[in-house]
């Protein structure tokens, strides 16, 4: 299998510190690739390049540092996620679920590592300057889901899930797909703002416009 090489930083270097080794170890995330980048042209959303690096590449880069493993969740298996090194799950309990199938393969895989996390970090692929620091902040808390805002908007997909949380999940997606808010709202839930600043760190590349634009956000904000 071949290896895709990724920066640790992701697209861009902040200077940030890196979270304590004991976060990293109690913590796994997962990169949800399972929409379709219809606005896109119908493109593969992971492989959309910013400056030459493509999304899964940024995501991961930014989640590695934090994380003790991360992996990737898909609809049903493509074959441009083969060369990836990286653990493949697919959503849960049929490709039909929706997001929160996306979710609930996430929590199924977590379960299943040993040592257990005590935390399962999802986010969206196209979140290209994702915190780092995002996992340090959304698992510091005693609630069972922590959610990430920022300029005034809930980012439900960017969250922090205790493992624990799959047996209710199965059971609410038995009846058919349902929204992420909606499920959370039955949980204990904390949200976790991020400051304004420049740059949303939470932009999501949707359109052809919002490559440029994040091309953009991630010359200004490169270490000059």
């Amino acid at each position: 299998m071949v290896n895709i090489a990724y920066r640790a930083g992701g697209c861009i270097d902040h200077h940030s510190p890196w979270p304590h080794f004991n976060v990293m170890r109690k913590t796994a995330a997962v990169i949800l690739a399972g929409g379709q980048g219809r606005r896109l042209g119908g493109a593969e959303k992971a492989l959309v390049e910013i400056n030459g690096m493509r999304l899964i590449e940024c995501v991961r880069g930014r989640l590695t540092p934090q994380c003790s493993e991360v992996a990737l969740s898909l609809r049903a298996r493509q074959a441009w996620a083969e060369p990836f090194t990286m653990p493949l799950i697919l959503d849960r309990p049929t490709p039909k679920s929706g997001p929160l199938g996306g979710i609930a393969a996430a929590l199924h895989w977590a379960q299943s590592l040993d040592p257990q996390p005590e935390w399962v970090v999802t986010t969206p692929v196209d979140l290209p300057f994702l915190p780092l620091r995002l996992v340090h902040r959304l698992t510091s808390t005693d609630t069972d889901i922590g959610v990430a805002r920022s300029m005034g908007q809930t980012h439900y997909a960017v969250a922090a899930w205790r493992p624990s949380l799959l047996a209710s999940l199965e059971r609410a997606l038995l009846d058919g797909p349902i929204a992420i808010r909606d499920f959370q709202s039955k949980h204990s839930v904390a949200l976790h703002e991020w400051p304004k600043s420049s740059v949303d760190p939470f932009f999501n590349v949707n359109t052809a416009e919002d490559v440029k634009i994040a091309e953009d956000h991630a010359h200004a904000l490169a270490p000059q």
